[in-house]
């Protein structure tokens, strides 16, 4: 910038270098022309040449046209060769002030627009970077994050694309009001981690050109009928990952064109009607991740050419169906991760256009008959993650298009042939993961199936994969999660190009399966326990160093090596198969806390079977010990042996203690003193 800047300034100066030099000429009058001198209409010539000695050393003349070289005598009569424009006396006034206008622009015309394109490359903050895009837009990036205004001022006014942003450990704090009116050719705004609390009155009036305007991650809490006003050409609106808890009836109802909308992962729990009111050519709509758990189909009226609906983990358990009578335009529609618990057979009979359907990590237990019926251009369609247990013989009737079918992690251990053979002509990938289904079973699958050839069945409890098991138009396969402890060249389909292998239990491979693995475009071979000795891992070590097959693959045993990757194994460091050290025959350490945890419930059940015998043991000599004081205790005191005496003046007496004999006699001290031998009768007392 400074070195275009240099140059201009030095253009300038030559420039009026020339023109001082040319100030000095004397114009010639027609009297004073030496007889070697001829005039023209554009200035003087010397037809005849110079003489010998003044001449020598001078180029041709080439008649004193606009740019060309001239002769000219100043006042000591020596010649000079210039490069200039002639203006003689025979021009008039007017001709002459527009020539020297004309040799003026051409003079000044590259310092201007050096200057120019320096001012226009200022223009940027210091915190941020501005270049141009593939598409050749002026954008500025402001990324570092710990800002408190926007510099707008500091912005080259006729930028295309703003993007604000900040790292999560270093967020802004803005506030967003009119400051945008300057960018007449402004068309994106990203304003993401910002600490934005709401938009504020009007913001965006003067930006008629803005198409994208994304305010996601910040901490906006409303949505007001005034925050969008004059964004008449605004295509799309991200309000992602706020605190939206309210959205005033009409809020949008400026934005005419607005094709996208997105208020994800936000805090609304109801959609009033009205909401989307004059969002007629609206055709995306994201509301997933909010708690709604219900929505009234009223909400949908002013949307009606609406493609998209994404409703994820928003909490419904039940969808009215008259939602979709207003909405026949859907393509695509998800509703993930709710409680849904069932589906009526005439659910989706209104979205005869439904391309995509996602139904996963809901509730549902069964898929009823022809549930599907009215979906013929269904493409994609996902189950997973439900509770189903069964398949009915017509639950995919007349799904002729579909081509994506995931039925994976459900409880299913079964499932007919002919359920399938509704889909069989269209059907090119099938996800059956984490499902009960045996060899036998998938062997049926697969032979009814037979246009698949993306195949996923991870988490099935596979020990084995059987040679020429797999149909070889299988391209793309993922058997991971399994309890494959070998495999053979044999197994893999002539035409695979993926394979997903991860988390197994193989211990090694054979050369001829590395070579397979190896004309592969992808490969996962991670997470299982290899077993670093010659015996097993010999023909990896042979490729390992030649191929990425094993980029993240480590040991898991012997000890020595535990934990080490493949690619850093040297030959030295790997044991042949029966010379490990003594540290190394150790049992595994799974299989040792296995160990120790049987010993320890044996000893705790040896223990509380001891503690029991004791405790009864001791129970029954406390029973008899008890029994025996009874009988003493009675023996003691029997009614015959029930007296009252006295001694030195106090009175002592006994009596049996039969608690349930509680009536009681009582004499004076004066009748006992009289008959100290009276007799107590019937086990009455003497007292008091």
């Amino acid at each position: 910038m400074i070195v275009l800047l240099l140059a201009a300034l030095l253009f300038q100066f030559s420039s009026t270098l020339t023109y001082d030099f040319t100030s000095e000429l004397q114009f010639i009058s027609l009297q004073e022309i030496p007889p070697t001198a001829v005039v023209n209409n554009d200035g003087i010539s010397f037809e005849s040449k110079l003489p010998e000695e003044k001449s020598a050393d001078l180029p041709p003349d080439n008649g004193g046209n606009y740019g060309d070289l001239i002769y000219r005598f100043r006042e000591n009569k020596d010649a000079l060769l210039l490069r200039e424009v002639i203006i003689t006396e025979e021009l008039s006034s007017y001709e002459q002030t527009i020539r020297w206008m004309l040799l003026s622009w051409h003079l000044l015309s590259p310092s201007l627009i050096i200057l120019w394109l320096c001012s226009t490359h200022s223009l940027c903050p210091e915190f941020c970077s501005c270049k141009q895009t593939e598409k050749g837009q002026r954008k500025t990036a402001c990324p570092k994050g710990g800002m408190h205004h926007i510099p707008t001022s500091e912005m080259d006014a006729s930028m295309e694309i703003l993007e604000i942003s900040a790292p999560e450990d270093l967020p802004n704090s803005l506030s967003i009001s009119p400051v945008f009116q300057q960018f007449k050719k402004l068309e994106e705004l990203v304003i993401r981690r910002s600490n934005v609390l709401q938009i504020g009155t009007h913001p965006f009036w003067g930006v008629p050109t803005l198409r994208f305007l994304d305010l996601s991650l910040n901490n906006i809490t409303s949505v007001m009928d005034h925050n969008f006003r004059g964004l008449v050409n605004l295509v799309e609106l991200n309000l992602d990952g706020n605190r939206i808890g309210r959205i005033q009836v009409g809020a949008f109802k400026h934005l005419t064109e607005l094709r996208v909308l997105t208020l994800r992962s936000n805090l609304l729990s109801e959609l009033v009607p009205r909401i989307f009111l004059k969002l007629v050519k609206l055709h995306v709509l994201k509301l997933s991740g909010n708690e709604l758990e219900e929505i009234d189909p009223e909400v949908f009226k002013d949307v009606p050419d609406l493609r998209v609906l994404e409703l994820r983990g928003c909490g419904l358990k039940r969808i009215n169906t008259q939602l979709y009578h207003l909405l026949p335009y859907i393509t695509h529609l998800d509703l993930g991760n709710n409680q849904i618990q069932f589906l009526s057979r005439d659910e989706f009979l209104d979205l005869h256009r439904l391309h995509v359907l996602k139904l996963d990590g809901n509730m549902l237990p069964v898929v009823l008959e022809k549930t599907f019926t009215h979906n013929q251009q269904l493409k994609f369609l996902c189950l997973a993650r439900n509770r189903l247990a069964k398949i009915t013989d017509t639950a995919f009737y007349n799904l002729t298009s579909l081509i994506e079918l995931d039925i994976s992690y459900n409880k299913l251990s079964g499932i007919e042939a002919v359920a399938l053979t509704h889909i069989a002509d269209s059907l090119q990938r099938l996800v059956i993961s984490g499902n009960n289904f045996t060899l036998a079973l998938l062997k049926i699958i697969l032979q009814t199936l037979y246009r698949v050839w993306h195949l996923e069945m991870a988490h099935i409890k596979l020990k084995a994969l059987p040679e020429r098991f797999i149909p070889d138009r299988i391209k793309k396969l993922n058997v991971s999660w399994n309890e494959l402890s070998s495999i053979s060249v044999q197994a893999f389909p002539r035409q695979l190009i993926e394979l997903d292998i991860s988390n197994n239990e193989l211990k090694g491979l054979n050369d001829s399966v590395i070579q397979k693995l190896e004309t592969l475009k992808f490969v996962n071979l991670s997470g299982n326990p290899w077993t670093c000795t010659l015996c097993h891992i010999t023909p990896i070590l042979l490729h390992v160093n030649k191929t990425n097959l094993f980029k993240q693959s480590v040991c898991a045993s012997p000890t020595s090596s535990s934990g080490k990757k493949l690619s850093e194994l040297s030959v030295k460091e790997v044991k042949a198969c029966g010379g490990s050290s003594d540290s190394d025959k150790k049992i595994p350490s799974d299989k040792l806390t296995l160990l120790v945890g049987l010993l320890c419930i044996v000893v705790l059940g040896v223990l509380s079977v001891i503690f029991v015998v004791v405790s009864c043991v001791k129970m029954h000599a406390g029973n008899a010990e008890r029994r025996h004081k009874r009988a003493v205790e009675r023996a003691e005191n029997n009614l015959d042996n029930a007296t009252a005496i006295f001694s030195k003046g106090e009175l002592s007496f006994k009596f049996p203690l039969d608690l349930t004999e509680r009536r009681m006699s009582v004499s004076t001290i004066d009748e006992i003193k009289k008959d100290p031998q009276q007799e107590m009768s019937n086990g009455s007392v003497t007292g008091i």
